[in-house]
This record gives C-alpha cells, structure tokens and sequence, in this order.
C-alpha cells in the first residue's frame, strides 16, 4: 500500500537554507501507514567525509531510519542513487525523493517498480509532533570485556549485543510496575494490558495532583486549547533474568552494573558502558511492540559505543570511559546522539572533539559559529521531581496578522516567585528573570553550569564590589546592570544594555527588537521602576508601526500549570500601553558567543 507522507516544517526550513547543488539522505518514523520525514544530512565529499547514512542511522532514535533520498538542484541520477540505497531502506518498499529547486519549492515522488511517481505531502509541525509521538528512554551500565585493540573490541562488542537480543533481559517501567519481557514464548507484558497503548503506560507515571485546569484525581487531562512545549518521555530500566524460566520469574533487580559475559575475561580489560538511548515511538503504538524495539535501542547504542572506542584507539591508542549525549538542536527538529569521553583531560577545544563537531556541523549543513554538538548541548530531560515549565510562549497565539514575528531562538526554563520554596515575592523579578536567560544558555550549550539562587547572585555581586556585604540574605532588587555583571560571571556572556527614557518611548523600538532575537535569538530582561520582566519576542508590523511584545511574567506566585499560566497571561502578548509611561526602562539583552 502506498503510504502518506507528512514532512516536519523543520525539514521544509531547513531546505529553503541550502544554497548549493548537493544531495543527501533522508530520514523518518512509519505509524499506521503514513511516513513522516524528520530530518536529513548532507553527503560531503566523498574522499574527506568521515560519516555516512549507514553510521548516521545509530545517531538517531531507534525506530527513526533511513526512508529516501534529497537533492538539492538537478536529480537526473536519482533513479539510480535510490536503487542503490534501496536494500537499506527498511520502513518502507517506497523510498522518498525530495527534490529542491533553486526558488527553494519541493517536489516529492515515491520509488515505485522501479519509477518515480509525485506525490503530495502534508507538513507537519513540531508541537503536532509533540501531540501525536513520545520517547522510550533507555539507560543502564553494562560491562565490556576486552584486549586493547580494534579487533577485539569489535569482536567482542558484536558478541554483547547478540547476547542481550537472545532475549537474556527485561525492560522495566519506571514509576510503575510494568515489565517487559522476551524469550522462546514471545514478547510479554507483565502488569499491564498488552494491547495497551504507550500512552497509557505514560498515564500510569503520572500523580495524581491538580493539572491546572481544574481536574484533580485520576488520570490527568490534557487541555485542548494548550500546545504542547516538549515530547513527553517514558524512563525504562533493564534488568536481567535470574532463572531460565520467564513464566514464574519476578524481574526485579535493575541492572547498575550488568555483566552478561564475565567468563574467559583472563587478561582482558574491563570497560564500564553506560547505555543511554531513545526511541521514538506513535503514543498509540502497542506495549507488547515495545520490547523488540528496545532491544533494538540497545544495540544501536552499543554500536554507537564501539565506533567511539575504535576512534579512541586510532587517535589516543587508549580507551576512555564514555557517555551518550541526546542533542535536539534548534533548528533540526530531531534528537541526534552523540558519545564522548567523559575523561577531564580532553577539553571540548581538543581536535579530537573539534573534527568530530566540524563533521556534524557540514553534514547538517548548519553555521560553525553557534554550539548545536558540544557536551554542554546535551539535552536535560526532566526530572521526576521538576515541575519547571520549557518555552511556554510555545502556546500564546500571535496578535498582528500583518506583524512579523521575531521570537527567543531555543529552549529555556520559567523561573517565577516562590519557586524552589523561596518567598521572594515582591522583590526577586529581577533574580527570576535572570535565571530564565542563563537556563538559556545552559539549554543551548553555551554553559554547563547549574542555574544560580538568589544567595548566589548576592554573594557574587558583594564580591566584585557592586553591593555592600549587608546586601547577602537581603530582600533588596537588582537591575538590568546587575543582570548583565552576572551573565558575565556565570555564564561568561556579554550583555548589550538598550537605555529608553519612558515606557512609551518603547513604541520605537520595534525593529532593534526584532533585530536582537532574528539574529542573537536570546531573551531580554528589562527593568523599569520596580519591576522587571522578560521580553520573549516581538511582533511588529513596520507599515503600520504597530508592535506588541511576548511577556514571560516573572511576579506569577502559583504552581508551574500551564493552563494556569497561559490563562492567566503570565506569558502573553502585551501592548505599548503595558509599560509604565512615567519610569524609564533598561534592557539586558544578551549576546551570542561566536563558538562551536
């Protein structure tokens, strides 16, 4: 059966940024037989280019594979290049073509019979990726055994994963007890329904508390009218098998440090693994799939592991313990894995990391002047007990149908009175806003820091002299200046400060405003009077002149609901008349460092 086919607008973005002939490999997820693109990388030269689809397969999320071909300008060959990359396209018997022309339009044609036959497409957006698809992560510590050569870590790799996909271990579900289970009978699901969706499986880690729309008990709700900021994430364990015997067998211990093969390890080396993976997955996908496809997980991650040891040994003739790092860089729409060392010594400066990052940035085709690979960039899922809100303007429509918006590029987190049960209320904006723009930085990899309280920031502005030692443990505000000292200090970031005299002569500002976040895409605080808050973007419509700015509201006292916080325009589009026209106003806008 032919199958739809849906293209993420990232994809479609991305596109209309290419200028050069050139071609690439596609990628996408198949549900319920429609096949959506999610992503694509660039063939370089062939004699200089250290990566291929092949590798790049194992970077993305299990159940995101290889599904057709792009070509940017003339595709005269596309015939012939899609038969050759037909036996590895898995997901689907029809493989895409995208071809791009020079006025950045997209024709799309499926490989049928060896033909090319058009076919339309939808585009789909990120937050309806949001709504329809969730992650299986995976994370457990595995042990290697092996001689200090590239033959044996290979053997001896491929020997692991064959041994974990003989059905030797089970998948716990975190927060709930649900187990999955393989073996000679078959895929099991052990306290819960298998015909279950994902989602529901979600549903079972979910407390039971207030929502923010009213619903408290049972199974929380999901708000029509709310867009949705992130993907949701399922946190699975693994644990091994004690007996041979699957029916009566209580899998219950979670595998810390799992040796599946310890014997004849005389005279090998004993390298710790710590598997890290994700899996994309429809939420109305079956629990009883769930199993091959986190076996599957696995061994994508040990591949991903043992391509990084062979490069280890080829460049420092040594092995260093190794981490996964999940990058979901702004811009492509997709997660992407990445395995460094962890050892001190190599410095993200270090040509090691630089020539692998240099590789990514080409096959992407993105900018080497923004971090989008680096170990800082690795993404911070949340964590059972965050309640923080990610990018809530994501949910705000738009005010001026004839406005051009210009918005925050990336992802940051909502900080507001009363959190992390400190009262600050009346007197902390100014700190709450400046921990929203450095959990910017820290999200875009800029910094690998934790974000700073209150005591922090007071303590550092005593110690450089701006403040006296009584300002420590005090309730007294800083401003736009103080902001700015202390994007220096800790996230080592300058800050532009924009001087204007009232409140209403931020009428004019329009287009500086639209220029900061088109080309540095960080938010702003501003302090004007006693308050401060974040501006997020602007929409501005030049013909006119008129101009709205998107607000992210520091002085909220109530809990991180989004419901709540978008109801009640906490963050939201504001107009001129927001701002008070008798006090003057400063605003910390904050610059991008030129790294990669």
């Amino acid at each position: 059966m032919t199958p739809k086919l849906k293209i993420s607008e990232f994809v479609i973005q991305r596109i209309a940024k290419v200028t050069a002939q050139c071609c690439g490999e596609l990628f996408g997820i198949m549900t319920q037989g429609t096949l959506t693109v999610l992503g694509f990388i660039l063939e370089g030269k062939k004699e200089s280019s250290t990566m291929n689809y092949r590798k790049a397969q194992n970077n993305f999320p299990t159940e995101v594979d290889l599904c057709g071909l792009i070509k940017f300008g003339p595709c005269s060959d596309a015939e012939a290049h899609l038969s050759e990359i037909l036996q590895d396209v898995d997901i689907t018997d029809n493989p895409v073509l995208l071809n791009c022309d020079e006025n950045g339009d997209v024709k799309a044609s499926l490989f049928k019979h060896g033909q090319l036959e058009e076919i339309s497409y939808e585009v789909i957006s990120e937050t309806d990726l949001f709504r329809d698809y969730m992650f299986l992560r995976l994370q457990c510590s595995l042990e290697l055994f092996c001689e200090l050569n590239e033959k044996s870590v290979a053997d001896n790799s491929f020997r692991l994963r064959k041994r974990l996909a003989a059905g030797n271990v089970a998948f716990g579900v975190a927060g709930t007890g649900v187990i999955l289970n393989g073996g000679s009978t078959g895929c099991q699901v052990v306290g819960s329904n298998a015909e279950d969706s994902v989602e529901s499986l979600l549903a079972l880690t979910t407390k039971t508390e207030d929502d923010g729309f009213g619903s408290k008990g049972g199974k929380k709700k999901t708000a029509l009218n709310v867009v949705p900021s992130e993907f949701q994430v399922l946190n699975i364990s693994m644990m091994v098998k004690k007996s041979k015997d699957s029916q009566d067998e209580r899998l219950t211990r979670e595998a810390c440090n799992v040796t599946i093969d310890s014997k004849n390890a005389c005279g090998k080396m004993r390298i710790p693994l710590q598997v890290d993976v994700l899996s994309m997955l429809h939420k109305e996908t079956k629990s009883l799939l769930c199993y091959n496809v986190l076996v599957e997980s696995m061994c994508r991650s040990l591949r991903l592991i043992e391509h990084n040891f062979l490069e280890q040994l080829s460049q420092f003739n040594k092995i260093y313990v190794s981490k996964c790092y999940h990058m979901y860089p702004d811009g492509l729409g997709h997660f992407w894995t990445c395995v460094y060392p962890v050892e001190d010594s190599i410095k993200e400066e270090d040509e090691f990391l630089l020539e692998k990052r240099r590789s990514l940035h080409q096959q992407f085709g993105v900018p080497a002047i923004r971090p989008y690979f680096r170990k800082a960039n690795g993404f911070r899922f949340r964590e059972g007990n965050s309640k923080l809100l990610f990018n809530p303007h994501v949910g705000v429509k738009r005010q001026l149908t004839d406005g051009r918006m210009s918005l925050v590029q990336g992802r940051y987190s909502y900080h507001h009175y009363m959190q992390d049960s400190f009262n600050d209320d009346g007197w902390g904006c100014a700190y709450r806003s400046l921990q929203t723009l450095i959990s910017w930085f820290i999200y875009q990899g800029y910094a690998d820091v934790r974000i700073p309280t209150h005591n922090d920031i007071q303590k550092y502005l005593v110690r450089v002299g701006d403040k006296p030692a009584g300002f420590v443990e005090s309730r007294q505000w800083i401003g736009s200046t103080e902001v700015s000292m202390c994007l220096n200090e800790f996230v080592k970031v300058d800050s532009k400060i924009m001087h204007v005299s009232s409140g209403s002569d931020l009428a004019m500002k329009g287009s500086e405003l639209a220029y900061h976040f088109e080309s540095q895409g960080t938010p702003i605080m501003i302090g004007g009077g006693v308050l401060a808050h974040t501006i997020l973007g602007v929409d501005f419509d030049r013909n006119s002149g008129d101009l709205k700015f998107l607000i992210l509201d520091p002085h909220y006292t109530g809990a991180d609901e989004i419901g709540t916080v978008l109801a009640k325009g906490w963050c939201g589009w504001k107009g001129v008349e927001f701002w008070d026209k008798k006090a003057y106003y400063n605003l910390c806008m904050p610059q991008r460092p030129y790294v990669f």
